[in-house]
């Protein structure tokens, strides 16, 4: 080979290296992106539209929690995690009295952000405030304890959390970010089944906190709504579904911003394979909403809760991290039997 063509193809070589050097360095530069909470504040009554029949049920949650005690509360989160600013603050907070909602209404409610749990072990140390902020919202305590080594998970815990959350709530720009991806794995064919097949009296029973709803009609109101909609999901899909809650009617979820994607993801799951799941619910969300539901990580429940991982995706990344990291302190909760309890 003649010395021109040598030196031709070590600068040919250089200049292939510079360029995928510049590429690694701005791919570098975008997965390490740092996210920014939101500087606005969150939404009041915890986002539940008005009309809706959890409404009442956030504001009197919102009520049990004062100013002063929130303080208090973050004064020790803050004592751990000295560079929590009050933006970040403000979101953990929220998405924590979200989670109390869901757990007042539901049984089993599984834990999936290691920053929310975190928040709700500092709150605990206030025994006397938080018992009475339990019996304000619930009528009993909410106890946390972690799940043990031989406790069997069941399917589709995320796909559920999922569902309720997103019937119950509108869109929060910071809630992927704390619980991890949302809308990744479907609702199981024995969960389907279930919600089809069980009456709803045996699904308030089976699922929900049925043992203080005589003393809280908001929540019972809740839970037939819920149930109501399922079921009529389940017929959209062209899923056999006999039987009617006890739900009256009164609130549009098209005009109050929620549900779209919760009923979305009933019919995705009846009707998608596992391999098209992800991609038909990506594409029934605005940007805003992928951003917002999408860390661009898969959270399965902590401690052993287990999750259905069908159609889940492990892969991918924001930019920077998910702040969903679980913690082995963490349970699902619930209000069932005598007394709120984990399981």
């Amino acid at each position: 080979m003649s010395p021109i063509w040598v030196v031709l193809c070590i600068v040919l070589i250089i200049v292939v290296l510079l360029l995928l050097g510049r590429s690694k360095g701005r791919s570098r530069t975008v997965m390490m992106k740092p996210f920014r909470w939101p500087s606005e504040q969150p939404p009041a009554a915890l986002g539940v539209p008005a009309g809706h029949p959890a409404r009442s049920a956030a504001e009197r949650l919102e009520s049990g929690l004062g100013i002063d005690f929130e303080g208090r509360i973050k004064d020790r989160v803050l004592k751990n995690s000295p560079n929590m600013g009050d933006d970040e603050w403000n979101w953990t907070w929220f998405e924590l009295k979200r989670y109390f909602l869901m757990c007042a209404i539901m049984k089993g409610v599984p834990m999936y952000s290691g920053k929310v749990d975190a928040v709700w072990h500092e709150m605990l140390m206030f025994t006397r405030e938080y018992e009475g902020f339990c019996s304000k919202l619930c009528g009993v305590m909410i106890h946390h304890a972690p799940h043990g080594p031989n406790d069997a998970p069941e399917q589709g815990e995320r796909a559920w959390f999922d569902w309720v959350y997103g019937e119950l709530f509108t869109q929060a720009p910071a809630s992927g970010r704390l619980w991890g991806s949302f809308y990744r794995a479907k609702l199981p064919e024995s969960r389907l089944k279930t919600l089809a097949e069980l009456e709803a009296g045996e699904l308030r029973e089976k699922w929900f906190n049925a043992n203080v709803f005589s003393s809280f009609q908001d929540l019972s109101e809740t839970a037939d709504y819920l149930i109501h909609r399922a079921k009529s999901q389940l017929r959209s899909a062209g899923q056999d579904a006999p039987g009617t809650s006890s739900w009256r009617g009164g609130y549009d979820p098209m005009l109050g911003g929620t549900g779209m994607l919760a009923g979305l993801l009933v019919i995705n799951s009846v009707t998608s394979s596992d391999s098209e799941f992800i991609r038909h619910m990506d594409e029934a969300q605005t940007e805003e909403q992928r951003q917002s539901n999408d860390s661009g990580v898969f959270i399965p429940p902590v401690c052993g809760s287990g999750s259905d991982h069908s159609g889940s995706d492990h892969s991918g990344g924001d930019g920077g991290g998910s702040d969903s990291g679980s913690s082995c302190s963490g349970g699902s909760s619930s209000c069932g039997g005598g007394g709120c309890s984990s399981s």
